[in-house]
């Protein structure tokens, strides 16, 4: 654990001290993947095309006229990086329900109803098979249950609830959460304050009373810091982070938090 000047910082303990204020913090809120989940055992630059690629043959299995496997991830990458695009000018989330709709419809290949969901499911199949969970994060969630703490989940993603909740359930992390909200769901992502915000009034939490974890910077430090919530950057050792970007208390992996929490 490593602490950076302008944190509430118990100057014997190194510990993060109550919130402003007094008291204890009211929610400790958790970013998913990177934190809780690893989304990234494969780079996210090889999942895609493998994405597109189990996409593509659940078409020619469902013997629609499908393009050439080349030309139908060029088209995926184009309507990606526009929403990319949107997402470094305006902090807009996207869905991949739509995107996949868009993408067999540039190709003349109608989806509807539960056409378009198993359609999302077979780009979605290559992604799930690779995640993993980090082996403290149950532990820690189910202890700071025990010591009487509101939980949040807080995590920017283009995909569907029901693809995050399979997945924190299969590993048993779902209950332990009060609230959750994903970023597929609502307008902006992180860093963006809405989804702190809104995270914290569902949880009925001060944000000057809310702990926020995450594994990135700009989102999981600066995001909250911005709407006046403290901020824990966990800095997993595998990891490549941008120096001097932050200012917060650190941490390496989950089960260092509940020491520097104060109890008493």
């Amino acid at each position: 654990m490593t602490t950076r000047p302008g944190n509430s910082v118990d100057p014997i303990t190194g510990g993060i001290l109550a919130p402003p204020g007094g008291g204890h913090f009211a929610a400790i809120i958790f970013d998913m993947g990177g934190t809780l989940l690893e989304f990234e055992n494969v780079p996210w630059d090889a999942l895609y095309p493998s994405s597109v690629h189990s996409l593509h043959n659940w078409l020619m299995s469902r013997k629609q006229t499908v393009p050439q496997y080349d030309a139908f991830l060029g088209r995926f990458v184009e309507l990606l990086e526009r929403r990319r695009a949107r997402i470094r000018a305006e902090m807009r989330e996207y869905q991949i329900t739509p995107l996949v709709r868009e993408l067999a419809a540039g190709f003349k290949i109608t989806l509807k109803g539960g056409e378009l969901s198993a359609a999302v499911d077979a780009y979605y199949a290559s992604i799930r098979r690779q995640v993993t969970v980090f082996p403290e994060a149950k532990g820690t969630l189910a202890r700071l249950k025990e010591l009487g703490y509101t939980l949040g989940l807080l995590s920017n993603t283009p995909f569907r609830v029901k693809d995050h909740r399979q997945e924190l359930e299969c590993f048993g992390l779902w209950p332990y959460f009060d609230a959750a909200i994903f970023t597929s769901t609502i307008t902006h992502r992180k860093p963006h304050p809405e989804p702190f915000t809104m995270i914290a009034e569902r949880l009925g939490a001060p944000l000057a009373r809310s702990l926020y974890i995450g594994d990135r910077q700009l989102e999981d430090v600066q995001g909250p810091q911005g709407v006046g919530m403290t901020a824990c950057l966990i800095r997993r050792q595998e990891k490549k982070y941008q120096e001097g970007l932050t200012d917060s208390v650190e941490i390496r992996t989950l089960d260092e938090l509940i020491p520097l929490l104060r109890h008493s």
